[in-house]
């Protein structure tokens, strides 16, 4: 895999695990940095922590950064990193659990509450401090000048809201900015790090936090002899006792006074070198494939899911499995009837691990992969990783209509209503939306009188978009609004001038629209690109939702007038979103909510 590909799928992961659903497993993604780190050790890309911090207005720039930890998989890694760190054995350690929640840091100014905030990249994270209210975050502390409490938010094991994906509830709770925050209060906050109080150990430090009111993480004092007993205790009891989901232990030098001297045997971009975290193996049980079902994906790839014999896996019951490509198919040799175990971690959806059946054909005989398209039957072909359709096939055409319509915000299209259209022949494509008509939809299902007047004013809202958002939504991969704006893609006809193939993102738009360019064309024929709004000093990002006091156009350019930026769509560099009911259900409303966006009334912004 080349530098540039495994780049572009550990940035993807890193993304979604730090802001949406994970992509792959915690083993499959440190698997990818060892091959990169193996390849190019000193790639940019290892300076990069977590994830993008949200909208520009909520952003923290964190005075100390917060770095993450470098990685050990077994006790012999940690005693190696000991010995390349100069750690004698003697030398007096900390544990902790490495809690799997939404990294934060709380500030304190003369011993008042001033900021709580999100790690985000490490440098740059997002103000929440609308949290600490309805947590058990003390709002004083005795102490002067300023001190930062770094901690982790989490929801416990045992809570009145879910009992699974924890991570992401807890992130999906704390992004809520004006309604159910009350479902905040069973979100915690467990202290691992205090800086601005001056003792030489962490364990003191630990102490300092206790007697402050903090719920303070489970720490152990160790030698680095210790370390196998301990990880074969955490693999035993400790992960499951704790009330908090962990995916491994910190190991620290518990002298904070050595830390200087050991960073300063190795460059500190990303980690700090006197701590590491000691990694376990995934959870993994054997059971049966059943069969592979091929879903046909909007860019043509078909992409594997095992039906396997039903297994308890992390608490859950699992039947269905990700095989991610045709390539992994391939690897793991796959049968009917095969015992395979398949693992899962840190409530990431289920993946294979091995396949436990051997096979006397020493090469893979394909009997379980389709010869032709699933969708329409059509040839196909291998494209690197994966098995390709490059007909334009209805499932392929009827995924970019869906995905239009979410990224355009078409709350009253779903996707079983963009099915009834298809199959009733009132569309074929993206841009047939933009002819649909009253009596084509009449009588379908999903389609009631005022959902129909509803689609309709919803499809008229969004025949002019900047050049930037057109292309977001076309669904390409990689290619959205940020990497036009980096391309220096303003126009239409700057747009199909483009051939710059330097970067990956570029060779993407430029194939998409080699292969697509008739359906891109007549799509554009269909909408009005504007110009892209120039930000000026003081102006934000706005967009509207819902019915306002005058026409759609009007509003737009009174938003304008008042110096802002009329955007059609809620994206993570929004900054506000106006619409009638701030507790309403609309698309928007929900997106805007948990990507931390402010909102605000018509009549508010408008005064």
């Amino acid at each position: 895999m080349s530098t540039a590909t495994l780049v572009k799928k550990l940035l993807e992961a890193k993304e979604a695990y730090y802001t949406d659903e994970p992509l792959m497993t915690d083993e499959a993604f440190d698997e990818l940095e060892e091959e990169l780190r193996a390849k190019d050790p000193k790639n940019d890309y290892f300076k990069v922590v977590g994830a993008s911090a949200g909208n520009s207005k909520s952003k923290v720039k964190h005075e100390i950064p917060m770095l993450s930890a470098g990685k050990g998989k077994t006790p012999a890694d940690i005693e190696e990193w000991a010995s390349k760190m100069g750690i004698d054995k003697n030398e007096n350690l900390l544990a902790q659990p490495k809690i799997d929640g939404l990294s934060g840091n709380v500030v304190y100014e003369n011993g008042k509450l001033l900021l709580v905030a999100t790690r985000g990249d490490g440098t740059i994270g997002q103000n929440i401090t609308h949290v600490a209210k309805y947590m058990d975050i003390p709002a004083t502390i005795k102490a002067k000048g300023r001190v930062e409490v770094r901690g982790e938010f989490y929801l416990p094991k045992k809570n009145p809201i879910t009992d699974t994906k924890l991570r992401n509830n807890a992130v999906g709770l704390i992004n809520r900015k004006d309604h159910g925050l009350e479902d905040l209060k069973h979100v915690k906050f467990v202290a691992y790090q205090v800086c601005g109080i001056d003792y030489d150990s962490e364990t003191a430090k630990m102490g300092w936090l206790k007697t402050g009111g903090f719920n303070v993480v489970w720490t152990e004092p160790i030698y680095i002899t210790d370390v196998a007993g301990l990880y074969d205790r955490y693999l035993k009891t400790l992960r499951d006792k704790w009330e908090y989901e962990t995916d491994g232990l910190i190991i620290e030098v518990d002298d904070n006074r050595k830390w200087e001297a050991i960073d300063s045997k190795r460059e500190v971009s990303h980690h700090h070198h006197y701590l590491i975290a000691l990694k376990p193996p995934s959870e993994g049980k054997e059971t049966t494939l059943l069969d592979i079902e091929w879903n046909v994906s909007r860019q043509g790839k078909l992409i594997p899911v095992a039906i396997v014999k039903p297994v308890e896996l992390g608490g859950a019951t699992i039947q269905r499995c990700t095989l991610n490509n045709f390539e992994n198919v391939e690897k793991l040799s796959l049968h009917k009837g095969d015992k395979v175990i398949i693992e899962r971690a840190n409530d990431v959806i289920p993946f294979f691990k091995e396949n436990l059946t051997p096979h006397k054909a020493k090469t893979f005989d394909g009997s379980i992969v389709p010869k032709k398209c699933t969708s329409c039957g059509g040839a196909l072909e291998i494209e690197g990783i994966h098995l390709v359709c490059n007909n334009s096939c209805i499932e392929q055409e009827i995924l970019k209509v869906v995905h239009w319509v979410k990224a355009c915000e078409m709350e009253f299209f779903s996707e079983s209503s963009v099915r009834a259209l298809f199959k009733a022949k009132a569309i074929d494509t993206i841009a047939d939306l933009y002819d649909l008509k009253e009596s084509q939809m009449k009588g379908l299902e999903g389609f009631g009188s005022s959902r129909i007047k509803n689609a309709l004013e919803q499809i008229e809202q969004t025949k002019e978009m900047t050049i930037g958002a057109f292309v977001d939504r076309l669904g390409i991969d990689l290619v959205g609004e940020k990497a036009m704006a980096k391309m220096g893609i303003k126009t239409e006809l700057e747009l199909w001038a483009f051939k710059d193939k330097t970067f990956v993102i570029g060779q993407n738009l430029i194939e998409y629209l080699k292969t697509n360019r008739a359906s891109v064309v007549r799509l554009l024929s269909k909408v009005k690109i504007i110009k892209t709004a120039e930000a000026k000093a003081g102006s934000k990002k706005v967009c509207m939702t819902g019915t306002g006091p005058k026409g759609r156009k009007e509003l737009m350019a009174d938003i304008e007038g008042k110096g802002d930026i009329f955007v059609d769509h809620v994206g993570k560099d929004t900054d506000l979103l106006i619409c009638e009911d701030i507790n309403g259900a609309s698309s928007k409303l929900q997106k805007a909510t948990k990507m931390g966006v402010k909102l605000i009334s018509y009549t508010e912004y408008f005064k």
